[in-house]
């Protein structure tokens, strides 16, 4: 070892490090503690090596700075992880066995289910609380579509949950009985009622048993979704108490409109999925044009111009940084007006405020958000669940399709885009979302491959005001590192959703090797 050099607690040789700002590349990286030490070329890395160094031999895989997760529902995702998904489900005759296999697993446990999509179904429609008394009807059985806009129950379950039939979204049949199938507000306060009912002996178990899947997919931070409407406020408050328990990075996005409880709280931001209005699926997203497939129907908004233009300026007069869920263009609509609005009043910016999913944003509507230095966090990963021909956006928007998700012209006019997997709607793996960025069914959408990377690090990381400690690599910045399973330049466009990670290093210490125990250490 060179004299004066540092001794590195671990260094990683032979790699394509990539620094995902600037595009450097660089063939060693080397960490002490927690931080990055140095990278370089050649053998250099022997002056910072001794009896002590543990020494990782890349192989001339790629070497990427930790994934940050943009929109991820944790609560959410870790309650699921024990529960029945139903994405294979095709039919109702798949639909009552995979239920009944489930009941007769778990006998012990309410029957909660997850990823039901109505668009995959061959019957074209939802089952009712008739149909799901066939399977069962001693035991609760709660559905959740894969957008979580729609609940079903049987008839047990809805007894035992007694949402009030007054409730906007409670479905009634022809003679006004409620056929078990809920959407709205209804399914708001279902969903409420039952995550609030959930113990945090039971939310700590549930969330430590998804860590080692996130480390798995290189996630070292995630944005955590609580709270609010459709949601559990004891969601946000539990990751706010146990924030630092976990073997990843959890930044807190409380979906509240209480800024003093978030002032009291000493947050810094407010919002996430803080709904202004719902989902092309549930055909709720706030549109300018009527749905292709339900003329007549345009989705709605859940708040007027006046309500949400007192919301914003208060955020801006608190500096809050606030991030909103916007879907259909009327949506994204109503919140530039917001932040014109606030903007004009306060004085105020540099907030980064975003925007969530920005499904649909037109080219004036991009050009706006640009002058504002808002930031658009959105789901890549939607492009290959509904993406593309003979798919849901085609099926809801008809020719308009061609206009979801339009990463080439955001990133052409200067927005920053962050990314996220919307776990659970959408599978926790970055390298889903990256291959749809490059891989858009519509051509003119498409970024590339360093773009969505970018998505993912360094852009997601100035998205939550960590520029400067994570999200790339860099001298100083932290050891969030996984190393890749391949060169990235020797991989095909089409495969990109196939790259795995083989190793996860998380605050300079290896937390997850596919090639050793494959588990979290």
């Amino acid at each position: 070892m060179c004299v004066g050099a540092m001794t590195a607690d671990l260094i990683i040789y032979n790699g394509k490090c990539l620094d995902v700002v600037n595009e450097n590349v660089w063939e060693w990286i080397a960490i002490k503690g927690s931080r990055i030490l140095e990278l370089g070329n050649g053998k250099d890395y022997y002056k910072h090596a001794d009896a002590t160094t543990e020494l990782i031999d890349a192989r001339g895989r790629s070497v990427l700075p930790g994934f940050i997760d943009s929109h991820f529902h944790l609560l959410q995702t870790a309650m699921n992880s024990g529960f029945l998904n139903l994405s294979s489900v095709r039919n109702y005759r798949e639909l009552a066995e995979s239920i009944s296999c489930y009941a007769e697993s778990n006998p012990e446990k309410e029957i909660f289910c997850f990823r039901i999509d109505e668009a995959s179904l061959e019957e074209g429609r939802f089952p009712d609380r008739k149909f799901l008394d066939q399977i069962t009807e001693d035991r609760v059985v709660w559905i959740n579509n894969i957008d979580y806009q729609v609940s079903i129950l049987n008839t047990y379950g809805m007894l035992y949950y007694k949402i009030p039939y007054r409730l906007q979204g409670m479905e009634l049949d022809e003679n006004g009985v409620a056929t078990g199938i809920f959407t709205g507000n209804a399914n708001a306060a279902l969903r409420t009622n039952i995550l609030n009912k959930y113990e945090d002996r039971k939310r700590m178990n549930n969330v430590m048993k998804i860590m080692p899947e996130l480390l798995k997919n290189g996630i070292t931070t995630i944005n955590a979704m609580e709270g609010g409407y459709m949601y559990s406020n004891k969601d946000a408050a539990f990751v706010y108490e146990n924030q630092d328990s976990f073997p990843i990075d959890i930044e807190l996005f409380y979906q509240s409109q209480d800024l003093d409880k978030i002032e009291d709280l000493g947050l810094r931001r407010v919002g996430g999925s803080l709904y202004i209005d719902g989902t092309m699926g549930a055909r709720t997203a706030a549109l300018s044009f009527e749905y292709c497939d339900k003329p007549g129907e345009m989705g709605r908004l859940l708040f007027s111009q006046d309500e949400i233009n007192e919301f914003v300026l208060k955020c801006y007069e608190k500096k809050l940084q606030l991030s909103l869920y916007t879907i259909g263009d009327r949506a994204i609509e109503l919140v530039l007006r917001a932040h014109e609005y606030a903007m004009q009043k306060a004085g105020i910016r540099g907030l980064r405020h975003r925007l969530e999913h920005v499904e649909l944003a037109n080219k004036n509507q991009i050009s706006r958000a640009e002058k504002m230095g808002i930031i658009f966090s959105m789901n890549p990963t939607y492009e290959l669940y509904w993406g593309g021909c003979g798919k849901m956006y085609e099926d809801r928007l008809g020719e308009k399709y061609i206009t979801t998700n339009k990463f080439r012209e955001i990133l052409d006019s200067g927005v920053r885009i962050c990314a996220g997997s919307d776990s659970d709607v959408c599978e926790m793996n970055p390298f889903l979302g990256v291959h749809a960025v490059v891989n858009h069914p519509v051509e003119n959408n498409r970024g590339t491959l360093i773009e969505a990377i970018r998505m993912y690090t360094g852009d997601a990381a100035y998205a939550i005001f960590q520029e400067e400690e994570k999200g790339n690599l860099r001298v100083g910045m932290k050891a969030d590192v996984i190393i890749l399973n391949t060169d990235l330049t020797k991989v095909s466009k089409e495969a990109i959703r196939n790259i795995k990670v083989d190793m996860t290093i998380k605050d300079g210490a290896v937390a997850f090797d596919r090639k050793g125990s494959g588990e979290v250490k």
